[in-house]
């Protein structure tokens, strides 16, 4: 399926290679205009502790007013209160995001609420007028997956209310995004894998989404192709400079591709999944990913064989069994049962699992065939 009438917001400036990263300090001075960057600085720990930042953040000295060290994987609406707070303590006139999606996601939904005086929860639970525009955000991701410097969404967990969930504007896409694959090269391979599961989730989704188009279409294709070839390079060889700069290019062009489409039925079920569970996002959506892919075939088998020939593949099976060859070159289980999952779980998972992205699956889901596949995935124990 393919709409014929569509729109697009991407991040007004996008950068990507190696060393691009240097570009940073002239784009927060264009972001500030004619005033002098005051930029608050978060970053998750693991990034902060490189060689590589140490270097980078020399080029930035005397412009961050403030820093935020350490995101929770899945950041809550209080991390995003407390990120407001601190950025409007020391003044700031810009944000800078380095890390994961967890980092950028709470940042980015930070800086565009910078502006309103609704608590981050009445924004989260649309209890209050979303601004139009927030305090501009510079972006640098660390992994190769999620696409949060792209996007114009952030995944938050509501504790109080027990889900995870996505506060969404044209207003949040990022100022600026670096894609600097030299970040990428110190990621363990349980990172690699789960990121790098994400973004081709992500591809394969938004390429049969609801709504997909020509150009999404054509920027998830060559996504996957990209992914499914360099993926298991970069996560058997993690120093391999250029292995490692075509999964990102692959996870670049995904998040260009989904934050303009939609996503599907494995994003649907993978956020109350992981939730529920503590489960790595990219970990739950490499589990759901195949037998998503075999539930939807019926309907997109043509776009699957489109989908297959971009990647040198033959049809759509070829397809399905190359995900699931590269799920187990990377060691992911198959089912929940390591987390735990018993069929009294099913329930919630069902309730909460009726978002944007269960309605862009491109074949509809009823709650009996969410337990089917849930029981299915549950492991014997359940």
């Amino acid at each position: 399926m393919s709409l014929d009438r569509y729109a697009a917001y991407f991040p007004p400036v996008l950068h990507f290679g190696a060393g691009c990263r240097d570009q940073t300090k002239a784009l927060l001075q264009e972001c500030c205009q004619q005033a002098q960057p005051r930029v608050f600085f978060v970053c998750s720990k693991r990034v902060r502790q490189l060689d590589i930042t140490d270097a980078w953040l020399k080029d930035l000295d005397g412009l961050i007013a403030g820093e935020q060290i350490g995101i929770p994987h899945d950041p809550t609406l209080e991390t995003v209160e407390e990120l407001r707070a601190a950025a409007r303590q020391c003044q700031a006139n810009v944000f800078l995001a380095l890390g994961g999606g967890s980092v950028i996601d709470a940042s980015k939904t930070a800086a565009f609420l910078m502006p309103s005086q609704a608590s981050v929860r009445q924004s989260f639970l649309e209890q209050a007028a979303l601004p139009s525009r927030g305090m501009p955000l510079v972006a640098l991701p660390t992994t190769a997956g999620t696409g949060a410097e792209i996007t114009k969404n952030a995944v938050l967990t509501d504790v109080a209310g027990d889900f995870k969930g996505s506060i969404k504007s044209p207003g949040m896409v990022p100022a600026a995004a670096l894609v600097d694959p030299d970040f990428t090269l110190s990621l363990p391979q349980s990172i690699t894998a789960d990121t790098g599961m994400d973004a081709l989730t992500q591809a394969i989704e938004s390429y049969v989404s609801s709504g997909a188009n020509a150009m999404t279409q054509a920027l998830a294709a060559e996504a996957v192709a990209l992914l499914l070839h360099y993926l298991p390079q970069a996560w058997q060889h993690g120093e391999d400079v250029h292995a490692r700069a075509k999964t990102a290019e692959g996870s670049m062009l995904s998040a260009l591709a989904f934050s303009q489409s939609g996503l599907g039925a494995v994003h649907g079920l993978a956020h109350p999944i992981g939730h529920r569970f503590n489960i790595p996002h990219g970990s739950a959506c490499a589990i759901l990913l195949a037998p998503v892919m075999a539930w939807n075939l019926p309907v997109v088998e043509e776009d699957f064989n489109r989908l297959a020939t971009a990647a040198g593949l033959v049809d759509a099976q070829e397809l399905l069994k190359a995900v699931r060859t590269l799920c187990e070159t990377m060691a992911i289980p198959t089912d929940f049962s390591t987390w735990g999952m018993t069929s009294a779980d099913h329930d919630y998972i069902i309730k909460n699992c009726r978002s944007g992205s269960m309605k862009a699956n491109p074949r509809p889901m009823s709650d009996k065939d969410v337990a089917e596949m849930l029981s299915a995935l549950t492991g014997k124990a359940g």
